[in-house]
């Protein structure tokens, strides 16, 4: 057989996109398919090419191969990418190139070193119609604005595809694998493409406005201005308004706008079509990204997508990165249609609100839509060398997860990040902190509120802590608080505090403090689900949200495990676990934790990682005037896996 050798990496989902058109090219005579490889495969038709478990396992098999095409996810984008150009190969990669600019950057360097070449599989850029609209044959004028526009619908069976879906990251690797960044990905990388902004140093910010109305970390309705550099260059202005929660039909036609002095043209590109300023639509060839690599190959044709033109898409994909968590869409703003895999959360009216946002080159923000935020959180204070806790106002939380402040992040002395901030299955939970589901009937927690018989209920009954004053030190927080009710009455007075005191080399002593009185002459009452009829659900008091745990040991004295220490009145209870949150900051920690009462503990460790204290457990407690209530806990957060006697010693 004759053609360039070629071993595909992934042959599910879009590697069956690639293998089908492997073959086609093949049986063209222009390439020879020599291995597969994908470890979840035991069985393919494939054209007679052998099956390997890794790529390193087909270059022993079959030899190193003209070209690797690789379709694997994310997060092994960086690495399958440079074993295949130190071995001596040419790489066609899936799009997204990489999660992290940092990979991106190594990449680029091992290309220089190996001297082989990437090419970036957006296909889009492929399209012959691109070179049409440089040159503005349809008469438009100068670019000013470039626009990027998809509704599409994802249903749940979307995000179970796969352990990575929907992940900002995985076990402390960055995924980031949102609206943005992976299935519109083309929309917001074809409009750099015909804006003239492709290298790193084209982009002078990127504007991030992005929220999620699926239960997924990453965003799947998002907002972004891209602003170019340097900002007195005659190139126009970027933006994209993209969402997966649609109406529907699920693939509607993405758009990319060039708006012009004169006019305005659409590409479509999916399609290849343009859409004149008169109407008329003309329809457009594109070049395969394969074929182009070949002909690079053979005679030196320049590449469509080379990974260098992509490095303005990587500055996009850093700020998504590095946002903060995307703001969770309000209940009342979507509707769920459909049941099962076929779910999918449709957000109110967001195909006006999409071009709404593409008519300003702006956010759904400067668009007025009525669920979007601009409100972030931010940290008012810090205690211990790290810091060990940093206090964030809790600006950010969205009126049904009750704003409060928190603790976030909660650090061992070794770096290792213990607390979760608005996670994908609980937004409300805020990492460490004091709060209750019940205060006279305002739900405090977040989230739905517990109605015996019918579950929990989306109400309009959410309150709020509103930070009053704060003093602060090198080692403690005090935090002067208002809870305020449903209706906006301040019911309760809080004063929290803070501290943290090194022990030894890899341990710390944590004390938490929180007394509240009500700010008016009657009583208040402080309840939970359990109160309320919820059994072995009593969860309110001190909560510490954990972020993703594997490993977990949780234990009492006289009690191993999770069923066993729910609803216990332990003196102490111990948490080790390898925590696997924010990467760069993850590893081996343990709490042990004791409280000044004997309130029952809440832990939770199959559904999500938690623990704290329920204050009203089974039966509802009262705050009167003039009689403060207390809560208190104290810890030791260690490094590593740590005996409970261990740490105890410390507390004594």
């Amino acid at each position: 057989m004759t053609g360039a050798s070629v071993v595909l990496v992934g042959v599910r989902g879009f590697g069956a996109v690639h293998l089908a058109n492997v073959r086609r090219l093949q049986a063209a005579g222009a390439v020879r398919l020599t291995g597969l490889v994908d470890p979840l495969v035991v069985d393919v038709d494939a054209v007679g090419a052998p099956l390997f478990p890794s790529l390193g396992d087909a270059f022993a098999g079959v030899g190193v191969p003209d070209i690797v095409i690789a379709a694997v996810p994310i997060p092994v984008h960086a690495t399958a990418a440079a074993e295949a150009l130190r071995a001596g190969a040419d790489v066609l990669l899936e799009k997204p190139p990489f999660a992290r600019m940092a990979d991106f950057e190594t990449l680029l360097a091992v290309q220089r070193e190996t001297g082989r070449v990437v090419q970036v599989g957006f296909q889009s850029l492929g399209s012959h119609v691109l070179d049409d609209l440089d040159v503005d044959r349809f008469g438009i004028g100068p670019v000013r604005h470039v626009r990027a526009m998809g509704t599409w619908v994802r249903r749940a069976a979307y995000w179970k595809r796969s352990p990575w879906a929907g992940r900002r990251s995985l076990d402390g690797v960055d995924v980031v694998d949102g609206v943005v960044t992976n299935p519109l990905a083309h929309a917001v990388a074809t409009a750099l493409r015909i804006a003239g902004v492709q290298r790193v140093e084209d982009v002078e910010r990127v504007d991030v406005d992005a929220y999620r109305a699926n239960a997924i970390d990453a965003d799947d309705t998002t907002a972004l201005r891209i602003v170019p550099a340097p900002l007195d260059a005659d190139r126009p202005t970027v933006s994209a308004a993209l969402t997966l929660a649609a109406s529907g039909p699920a693939d509607a036609a993405p758009v990319v706008e060039v708006v012009g002095d004169r006019g305005t043209v659409s590409f479509r590109y999916t399609t290849d079509e343009v859409v004149g300023p008169d109407g008329a639509v003309t329809p457009g060839t594109r070049t395969d990204l394969l074929e182009n690599l070949l002909a690079h190959r053979a005679d030196g044709v320049p590449l469509l997508v080379p990974l260098d033109s992509t490095g303005a898409f990587m500055r996009v994909v850093e700020a998504m990165r590095t946002a903060p968590e995307p703001t969770r869409i309000e209940p009342r703003f979507v509707e769920v249609v459909g049941t099962g895999d076929d779910a999918h959360p449709v957000v109110q009216d967001v195909e006006r609100w999409v071009r709404a946002a593409a008519d300003l080159d702006g956010t759904f923000v400067d668009a007025g839509a009525p669920w979007a935020s601009a409100a972030r959180d931010a940290v008012v204070a810090t205690a211990g060398a790290g810091p060990l806790l940093v206090l964030q106002d809790g600006a950010g939380t969205t009126p049904s997860s009750s704003p409060r402040p928190f603790l976030h992040p909660v650090r061992t002395l070794g770096g290792v990040e213990l607390t979760a901030r608005r996670p994908a299955d609980h937004d409300w939970h805020l990492g460490l902190g004091f709060t209750v589901a019940d205060v006279d009937g305002t739900n405090t927690w977040g989230g739905g509120t517990y109605v015996h018989g019918r579950g929990y209920v989306d109400q309009d009954d959410h309150g709020r802590q509103r930070l009053d004053d704060l003093e602060r030190d090198a080692d403690s927080i005090t935090a002067s608080l208002t809870w305020v009710d449903r209706d906006g009455a301040d019911q309760l007075r809080e004063v929290r505090t803070m501290r943290s005191r090194p022990l030894d080399g890899d341990c710390w002593l944590l004390d938490l403090s929180t007394s509240l009185e009500p700010v008016g002459d009657r009583p208040v009452t402080l309840g939970s689900p359990g109160s309320n009829g919820r059994v072995r659900a009593g969860y309110g008091g001190w909560f510490w949200r954990f972020p993703p745990c594997s490993g977990v040991e949780v234990s009492t004295a006289d009690a191993d495990g999770e069923d066993a220490v729910l609803g216990t009145r332990a003196p102490w209870v111990r948490w080790a676990a390898d925590f696997a949150g924010t990467p760069g900051a993850i590893g081996p920690a343990t709490i042990l934790l004791t409280s000044s009462a004997p309130d029952p503990w809440f832990v939770r460790a199959t559904d999500y990682p938690g623990i704290g204290t329920a204050v009203a457990w089974e039966q509802p407690v009262t705050v009167s005037p003039g009689d403060p209530f207390v809560r208190s806990l104290r810890g030791v957060v260690a490094d590593g896996r740590r005996p409970a006697a261990a740490l105890l010693r410390h507390l004594a």
